[in-house]
């Protein structure tokens, strides 16, 4: 009898007596194998909550395991603000800790589209979450050929893995896309190929745009076809021989890719009750050639470079060149988007001094013709040259 007490007494204390600490720890681990998410295995003992808190969003979490081993599938997602990931667990008196390094946002983003669209057309982009979370946004920029760069926010949505992006590219040329996070950026660039499938380049103006248009002819090649269209002794202060507002009209409906603007040597007569060259004077000429800039430009489709004039020998041309000069700067004003000004006065007459000739390449070159206005047929290939580099700058011709 006192054994059966006995071993009755040694069977309950083993029945109610706690496990041993080899089969009741707490671990955790963390992985990343999981595009875009965290997954955590718990080993703890079952039927038990557990407490699991993730140090970067202050959130806690319970979990019941139902057995030793416990894999919890996307515990968190991924963090562009905080790649290093702690988690601590606590089950009663246990806790346990683990940490996790997650990818950079750097080279989250990837931006998919077609490389060459039609000039006027609207490509389709589509903006790839390589994450697959979404919840993330940026800052959508284009830079149109010789513009500054107009952007916009846009933002993929939580659970989306694209985004549908638009834009016009209505100028012919290279076209610089950019998609920019605090983390990184992607760039690629979209070619808007001209519309006749060479670039249309007018070459316009009064005699100062002559021998100039033959070099831009013969030196565009096959990239580009150029329309000469000079118009001798006209101007815009004089139009009883020629109104160029409504020429400007006429050459534009054309759809030129590139008008090249070269005039005023000829102007210099009274317009709307003011004598050259005031500020009244100086008003009303910007007023109109303002007015041609923006017909030249059609709305953004074409790019306007207007030559300045380099300063004169003397004359009367002394007091109408720097007027002219002053007149179009006013008129270019808040409209760099399609118009650019080429200062030919910083080659041919730096500091307004005229020269008749000039220093290239370690020689000295004659650049004006006799009469101290037009350039000579070298200094008409060396603004043929400044006019095409400015193209090539601003990625509208190859």
């Amino acid at each position: 009898m006192k054994r059966a007490a006995l071993a009755l007494s040694l069977l309950l204390v083993a029945l109610t007596a706690p496990p041993s600490s080899a089969d009741h720890t707490l671990s955790l681990r963390a992985d990343i194998r999981e595009t875009g998410y965290l997954a955590l295995t718990l080993h703890a003992g079952p039927g038990e909550p557990v407490s699991i808190l993730d140090a970067t969003t202050g959130e806690t979490r319970i979990v019941t395991p139902a057995s030793a081993n416990t894999r919890v599938r996307r515990f968190a997602t991924w963090s562009c603000e905080s790649r290093t990931r702690r988690f601590t667990a606590t089950q009663g008196e246990l806790t346990a800790e683990t940490t996790v390094r997650t990818p950079s946002c750097a080279h989250r983003l990837e931006l998919i589209g077609p490389r060459s669209v039609k000039a006027g057309g609207r490509p389709i982009l589509r903006v790839r979450d390589r994450w697959r979370i979404g919840r993330l946004s940026a800052r959508f920029c284009v830079r149109a050929p010789g513009s500054q760069k107009r952007c916009r926010a846009v933002r993929i949505e939580s659970g989306r893995k694209t985004l549908r992006l638009r834009f016009r590219a209505l100028r012919a040329g290279t076209h610089r896309l950019t998609l920019r996070t605090q983390y990184g950026q992607v760039r690629r660039t979209l070619r808007a190929r001209p519309a006749g499938g060479r670039l249309r380049i007018l070459a316009t103006g009064d005699s100062m745009i002559q021998i100039i248009d033959s070099y831009l002819k013969a030196r565009a090649g096959g990239r580009a076809r150029v329309r000469s269209d000079a118009h001798i002794s006209t101007g815009l202060s004089k139009p009883s021989l020629l109104n160029w507002a409504e020429q400007a009209r006429r050459q534009a409906a054309g759809r030129p890719d590139v008008v090249v603007m070269f005039i005023g040597a000829n102007d210099g007569f009274p317009m709307a009750g003011a004598d050259c060259c005031g500020p009244a004077w100086v008003a009303e000429y910007a007023r109109r050639a303002r007015r041609m800039m923006r017909t030249y430009a059609r709305g953004g489709r074409a790019r306007v470079l207007w030559l300045l004039l380099p300063a004169p020998r003397g004359g009367f041309f002394r007091e109408i060149f720097p007027a002219v000069n002053a007149a179009l700067r006013r008129a270019a004003r808040g409209l760099e988007n399609d118009v650019r000004l080429i200062d030919l006065a910083e080659v041919f007459t730096p500091g307004g001094r005229y020269r008749d000739s000039i220093e290239v390449g370690g020689k000295t070159v004659r650049v004006r013709q006799g009469d101290g206005v037009h350039l000579n047929t070298t200094g008409a290939s060396i603004a043929a040259n400044i006019v095409l580099r400015a193209l090539r700058t601003e990625r509208i011709l190859r």
